[in-house]
C-alpha cells in the first residue's frame, strides 16, 4: 500500500527475511520469545506455488481444460496472464491509497465474468481456519484490483489449499510412491470466498491511512507475538535511560 499526499509518500512495505548479523543474533538470544518478527515462509512454498501455476498453464493450454484434480469453481473459458503486482494496482481515491498485488490465477469464466484463487501451501485445519479474515481482505483486495483493469466483473474467490498427503498409515499405499524415487503428493481442497463490495477494501485503506498518519504506532493487540518481539527488540536497543 502507498499513500501519495502533497509532499508526503508513505509506503508500506512486506518486512522481507535477512541473513541475521550478529547484533540481531546477540539481541535474539537475550530476547524471551527466541525469533526475530516477521519473518517470511520458506522458499519452497513459493516453489511449490509456481509449479502448481506451472502445471495448470500447460495442462490447460494442452487440452483446454483444468487438469482434473483442479476443483470446480465454474466453466472455464480460459486462464488470463496475471499481471505482476507492480502493474495490477489500484488508488482509491478517497484514501489516496494505493492497493497493488498478485493473485495466482485469474479465470475467465463463461459468461464473461471472473473467478480469482490464491493457492494455500497447507493443511485447512482449525488454526488454519484462524487466517480466514486475512485471506478474506486479500482475494477482495485483487477482485478491487481487478475489477478496475480487465477483470471485471468479479463473480467468485477462491482459496484452493494443497494439503500434503503424509498419513502413512491412514493409506499404506502411499508407500507405492516412494519404492524407485520420493514422491510427495498433495490434495487440493477448495474454500470459498465471499465477494465483498468496494466499501469492504475501501474501509481498510482509510483505516491504514489513518495508521500510517500517527505520530507513534498503535498498541499491538493482546496475544500479537509478532508486536510482542518487536517491543523485545525495541527494548533491547533503546539507549540507557539518564535517571
Amino acid at each position: 500500500m502507498e499513500q501519495t499526499n502533497g509532499s508526503n509518500n508513505f509506503s508500506h512495505e512486506p518486512i522481507r527475511a535477512r541473513p541475521a548479523g550478529l547484533l540481531p543474533s546477540l539481541l535474539l538470544g537475550k530476547a524471551k520469545s527466541r525469533r526475530l518478527p516477521y519473518q517470511s515462509f520458506p522458499c519452497i512454498f513459493s516453489s511449490i506455488d509456481r509449479y502448481v501455476k506451472q502445471m495448470a498453464r500447460h495442462h490447460f493450454d494442452s487440452a483446454g481444460v483444468l487438469p482434473a484434480w483442479f476443483p470446480t469453481v465454474g466453466e472455464v473459458d480460459d486462464m488470463e496472464t496475471v499481471p505482476n503486482y507492480r502493474s495490477f494496482t489500484a488508488m482509491d481515491p478517497k484514501s489516496s491509497m494505493t492497493l497493488r498485488g498478485e493473485p495466482d490465477e485469474v479465470l475467465r469464466l463463461k459468461g464473461a465474468t471472473y473467478h480469482i484463487v490464491d493457492y494455500k501451501t497447507a493443511r485447512l485445519t482449525d488454526n488454519a481456519q484462524s487466517m480466514f479474515p486475512r485471506y478474506v481482505a486479500q482475494l477482495n483486495a485483487y477482485a478491487y484490483i481487478g475489477s478496475r483493469h480487465a477483470f471485471s466483473p468479479v463473480s467468485g474467490l477462491s482459496l484452493i489449499y494443497f494439503e500434503p498427503n503424509t498419513d502413512l498409515e491412514g493409506d499404506p499405499s502411499l508407500a507405492a510412491r516412494t519404492q524407485e524415487e520420493f514422491l510427495l503428493g498433495f490434495t487440493p481442497k477448495l474454500k470459498a470466498v465471499d465477494v465483498k463490495p468496494d466499501s469492504f477494501i475501501e474501509g481498510l485503506l482509510l483505516l491504514a491511512k489513518a495508521i500510517l498518519e500517527q505520530d507513534a504506532p498503535p498498541a499491538g493487540n493482546g496475544g500479537c507475538k509478532e508486536c510482542q518481539a518487536v517491543e523485545e527488540l525495541m527494548e533491547m536497543t533503546r539507549p540507557p535511560s539518564d535517571a
